[in-house]
């Protein structure tokens, strides 16, 4: 019995010292990216092509051209994250297996001209999601 309220106390206080309130950052400084827009997607025999318009205005803190992100999930797996430079408007996926589940994930993506050693260097838009 001692034993048994020994390793409860234990675990008790390890539960409560793992615990621990830390700052979570909401956002980072500056100004946003917006996010890509008029998402839409073509399959065309095994591959999938989306297009998007870019946000009009980016910051001016942000390094021109931007790039995207493209996050893949194929039946509810990762199938991937790609970052495109040069401004992409679209992105080509292959293959597609019209069987299967896909979602895509496209966020602009900028970088900051920092020189604050504890500040990312990267700001990233809300995405835009679309799965068929």
């Amino acid at each position: 019995m001692k034993k048994s309220l020994y390793y409860i106390l234990i675990l008790c206080v390890l539960f409560c010292a793992s615990c621990r309130d830390e700052d979570i950052i909401l956002s980072k400084p500056g100004e946003p990216i917006a996010p890509v827009t008029n998402m839409q997607y073509s399959v065309a025999e095994d591959k999938v092509t989306l297009t998007w318009d870019l946000p009009t205005t980016i910051p001016e803190d942000i390094v021109k051209p931007i790039a995207v992100l493209v996050k893949v999930s194929v039946d509810g797996r990762n199938a991937g994250t790609y970052v495109i430079t040069d401004a992409p408007v679209s992105y080509t996926y292959s293959p597609y297996d019209p069987s299967k589940q896909y979602r895509f994930t496209v966020k602009a993506q900028g970088d900051v001209n920092t020189t604050d050693p504890h500040r990312s260097k990267l700001r990233i838009s809300p995405g835009h999601t679309i799965a068929f």
